[in-house]
């Protein structure tokens, strides 16, 4: 019995630290912070985690959309993940969701931003299976 407690404590454990992990802005860097007031300044309601060792990650609004931006612990962007409607997706993207998964229904949709790259990432909901699909601008899938 004592080892199945021990095995059921460190799976909490151990999920408890994968886990990002919710901070005050006050315990941020200085760079994460000056980056992220620079890029977004007219961000509102922003909330912090710890996205992993070494990225901070800010979920906010902006215009009344949905937003999160990943910085690494020097301020650097990393990426933002902004929520689109499906009608503001590509057509390219569209018509390759629903080549490959006709009949699919949309869910979350977001635009990925990186250094030199866009992505879309297209929650779909195909005969009762859920797929998450990271495509690019041209409707080819993300490798």
């Amino acid at each position: 019995m004592k080892s199945l407690f021990a095995v059921a404590f460190c799976i909490v454990s151990f999920a408890t630290i994968s886990c990002s992990q919710k901070i005050n802005e006050r315990d941020l860097p200085g760079p994460v912070k000056t980056a992220f007031s620079n890029k977004f300044p007219t961000a509102t309601d922003v909330k912090w985690e710890k996205e992993n060792k070494k990225e901070f990650e800010a979920n906010f609004k902006m215009n009344n959309t949905d937003v999160s931006a990943n910085f690494s612990l020097d301020g650097s962007w990393v990426e933002t993940e902004t929520t689109i409607p499906a009608n503001e997706l590509p057509a390219a993207v569209t018509s390759a969701v629903n080549t490959k998964y006709p009949g699919a229904v949309y869910g979350r949709t977001e635009r990925i931003e990186k250094p030199g790259k866009t992505l879309y990432e297209v929650n779909i909901t195909v005969k009762g299976k859920k797929k998450e699909l990271e495509l690019n601008p041209d409707g080819s899938l993300e490798k």
